[in-house]
């Protein structure tokens, strides 16, 4: 593969200003709107802008030429490379240089690094602590939020949120949450499905306050049964009802869910493998009665006699079923705590 550039595409990279588009894209990265996250997009080459246009912005709406966040990228990495070098360099500048670093490459481990760094030197050594704890929190959700199929599922940023909301319980910053899990969370379970390092982090938030696991699971229900397939979701849903603390109120949860997962799965006929493995977990953890169970069975056997023994499918209602006999406690107990 040729690794040469076309002439339009090298007219484009001598003719505009690096610098200014560098600091056009981290000025709108770093001077983000009041309580809002920026819902960000790339523009390929079918969409060019005029010449000292470098991002098209509508409220929180924003769009960036991937040409121009190239051209940003190789500046701030040079800035960002010069600051290792002389760390008397100002510190404003340098975050902002992150952002568009981490815009570009959410796996940039030294920018995230660099942040932290310059973070908890801002704690340290200024008044407004807070405000620069929550504008972090704002930029990183931001980007696990937006519209790039990259950021949302990002290990990086994700670690980088853990280790901020860890800096938040510290200097006494109170959180929603429950606000976290349903717009950051499921906004990139959203964009990025099966996004495992996105209800990982949700079940981060439910360790810190188990009273969350009660609040949350009707909303995580309302998102798995719209993401039916997204196995990571509902394996998220079977951890937040095993973790609700009341052993009475873990069973009434359970087994409503349960309950109602069942008959909407009977009625769409969904023999997803990602439904049944919710089915089959919470049918075998001692949440759901005698009769529930022969309900499963019976669904379970119904939906397997209506697919093709030779499919996938059926070999994952299969298997569910004989998971259920192998492991449910014996029939006529009473359901476990």
């Amino acid at each position: 593969m040729s690794r040469s550039l076309d002439s339009d595409l090298l007219a484009h990279l001598e003719a505009d200003d690096h610098n200014q588009i560098c600091k056009d894209i981290s000025a709108l990265l770093t001077n983000l709107p009041e309580n809002e996250l920026l819902e960000i997009e790339f523009l390929g080459k079918s969409h060019p802008l005029q010449p000292g246009v470098n991002y098209l912005r509508d409220g929180t709406a924003v769009a960036i030429p991937k040409l121009r966040l190239v051209q940003a990228f190789f500046v701030a990495r040079q800035f960002l490379q010069a600051y290792h070098k002389d760390s008397r360099l100002n510190s404003s500048e340098v975050m902002a240089a992150t952002a568009v670093l981490l815009l570009m490459d959410p796996e940039h481990l030294t920018a995230a690094n660099t942040r932290k760094r310059l973070l908890i030197s801002c704690l340290e050594n200024s008044e407004t602590g807070e405000l620069a704890l929550r504008r972090e929190k704002q930029f990183v959700d931001s980007l696990l939020t937006s519209r790039l199929y990259r950021h949302a599922k990002s290990p990086t940023l994700w670690s980088h949120r853990r280790w901020l909301l860890h800096l938040f319980t510290v200097h006494d910053v109170v959180v929603d949450l429950h606000h976290d899990i349903k717009n950051v969370v499921m906004i990139a379970g959203i964009r990025h499905p099966r996004n495992y390092p996105a209800w990982h982090h949700a079940r981060c938030l439910v360790d810190r306050d188990l009273e969350l696991a009660h609040s949350i699971v009707a909303d995580v229900k309302e998102f798995c049964l719209k993401n039916h397939t997204d196995i990571s979701s509902w394996s998220f849903l079977v951890y937040a009802i095993n973790k609700i603390e009341n052993k009475q109120d873990r069973r009434i949860v359970g087994s409503s869910i349960f309950a109602e997962v069942l008959g909407i799965t009977d009625s769409l006929r969904w023999i997803s493998e990602s439904v049944w493995t919710f089915l089959r977990t919470i049918a075998t953890v001692g949440l759901i009665s005698d009769q529930q169970f022969e309900s499963f069975v019976a669904v379970n056997k119904k939906l397997a006699s209506i697919t093709v023994e030779t499919s996938d499918q059926w070999k994952t209602l299969d298997s569910a079923r004989h998971w259920c006999e192998k492991y449910r406690p014996p029939t006529g107990s009473k359901m476990a705590a």
